[in-house]
């Protein structure tokens, strides 16, 4: 139950900015598409367009409630492969006109990449996310790190490294919260190709926040 308890969270923490604002701006949407299965003869209609362009492509979707309020998604992607980059923008609009955006930059490193995440809300407060993956071929080793900031300004932190071994591979998480509080989780996996036996140890710790 821990080490599920600890990996929902780390999952969740990791990200929690990023979805909780991508869900409030994909909520009027949703909304308003959910009222094409309304009961009592009411109907909805959606329509959707995607455009391919020379760098990326673009989408449009618009959501018409049964009331005649509409929600709208506006996507655009922009591949730059000599620069190495993938830019995402999503604009979403209610049906009452407050509008949310999220700005997603990926940029290829000569040993992994990195992705920058902007989402605006519509009162005008952001929420950011940042990562960093490594990879060491040599060393046989997968890192990533992400800085997690949400509107309040809270920040979270979560370092992640994989390490092959002669005979599996360890794996090291740790997460830090805005309030102070952490948590760790440890693992090493053993494989013995000729007894085909799997051996999996897993260590999670948790340090409550700091009292005031």
């Amino acid at each position: 139950m821990a080490r599920k308890g600890f990996v929902g969270r780390t999952a969740l923490l990791s990200g929690l900015a990023i979805a909780m604002a991508c869900l409030l701006a994909t909520a009027p949407a949703d909304a308003a598409e959910r009222a094409v299965r309304a009961p009592n003869g009411s109907s909805a209609t959606r329509h959707t367009e995607h455009t391919r362009t020379q760098d990326g492509r673009t989408r449009h979707d618009e959501v018409t409630g049964p009331q005649g309020r509409s929600a709208s998604r506006d996507a655009t992607v922009v591949n730059d492969r000599a620069a190495g980059t993938h830019t995402r923008d999503v604009v979403a609009t209610g049906p009452n006109g407050r509008q949310a955006a999220r700005h997603d930059v990926a940029q290829r490193t000569d040993d992994g990449h990195t992705r920058n995440s902007t989402v605006t809300l519509p009162d005008g407060r952001t929420a950011t996310r940042d990562a960093t993956v490594v990879n060491d071929r040599d060393a046989g080793t997968h890192t990533r790190g992400v800085v997690t900031t949400g509107p309040n300004g809270g920040t979270r932190t979560l370092n992640d490294e994989v390490q092959r071994t002669e005979d599996g591979f360890t794996r090291s998480t740790s997460v830090t919260n805005p309030n102070g509080s952490s948590a760790t989780r440890d693992v090493t996996t053993t494989h013995d190709p000729t007894t085909g036996t799997v051996v999996k140890d897993v260590n999670v710790d948790r340090t409550p926040a700091p009292r005031p």
